[in-house]
């Protein structure tokens, strides 16, 4: 299953893709770049707001397996 937030602000992350068969979470936070030497920074930034706004906190009680991306 995957889940969508289209509302930005609400304290969410952009993405979480569910793998409930394999206990498996995915997380991901999307970032724009405007040049393509940023790419890495802005990745790295969108690392820190998984980790900073505890995005995974959530998952770690019904999964194994909790995947955070950066894009």
């Amino acid at each position: 299953m995957v889940e969508s937030n289209k509302e930005h602000g609400e304290g969410r992350s952009d993405v979480v893709v569910y793998d409930s068969m394999n206990a498996r979470v995915a997380i991901f936070e999307a970032k724009y770049s405007r040049k393509l030497e940023d790419l890495e920074k802005d990745c790295q930034k969108a690392l820190d707001q998984i980790n900073t706004k505890m995005y995974a906190k959530e998952f770690e009680d019904s999964y194994d397996q909790v995947l955070c991306y950066g894009i």
